[in-house]
């Protein structure tokens, strides 16, 4: 577990399928931001700009680590400061659905907290989701984020408002979930086993 994917910068050829997929409705729904059609000439401006400028926003592409070397989704680190090392998750969207399992997420995760604490030498990582969307929830708090509080009715989503929970990860508690061996394949499933028995009571 953990060589499945590799992450690389965005390329323009990616345009076509994170547009397909951000005029997906039912991908969009596991996503924070409400939901709009997006033009692939927009699109393309869009990827552009974030493989030119990738100072305070860092968008890279989720691929296959084998011979297809195919795009499955891509994730985001944004808000980058280097004064306060602080940087926010942009979250991680799985556009192909055959790998919507959590295990591709999982191996995201664990690419994308090396990048920010080991090579941007971030303090403080944050995360945000949506109350309803207790996956993300669930793979927050299983790779040792804590609830720092509710943003009410902060996003406005299909005709509603919606509370939004709010976590962080600081660089002295992902070292030592890292050392303890917290971010095994199998720690990790052992969490979110326990988060989801704690949720349904």
């Amino acid at each position: 577990m953990g060589d499945s994917i590799f992450l690389r910068g965005f390329e323009i050829e990616d345009a076509f399928l994170i547009n397909k997929w951000r005029n997906d409705s039912e991908i969009q729904k596991l996503v924070s931001t409400s939901f709009k059609y997006v033009s692939l000439e927009i699109e393309k401006e869009w990827v552009k700009s974030k493989m030119m400028d990738n100072r305070k926003d860092i968008y890279l592409a989720i691929c296959l680590n084998d011979v297809s070397r195919k795009i499955v989704g891509y994730v985001s680190v944004n808000n980058i400061d280097y004064v306060n090392r602080t940087a926010d998750g942009g979250g991680i969207v799985i556009g192909d659905k055959q790998y919507q399992d959590g295990e591709i997420k999982y191996e995201v995760g664990v690419k994308i907290r090396e990048l920010v604490f080991d090579h941007l030498n971030m303090n403080r990582f944050t995360g945000a989701c949506l109350l309803e969307h207790k996956i993300s929830r669930i793979m927050m708090e299983a790779c040792g984020y804590k609830l720092e509080g509710i943003r009410r009715q902060a996003i406005y989503k299909n005709g509603t408002y919606h509370d939004q929970l709010c976590y962080s990860l600081l660089r002295e508690e992902y070292y030592r979930l890292l050392n303890d061996g917290q971010y095994t394949f199998m720690a990790f499933a052992k969490r979110v086993k326990q988060i989801r028995k704690d949720l349904t009571r």
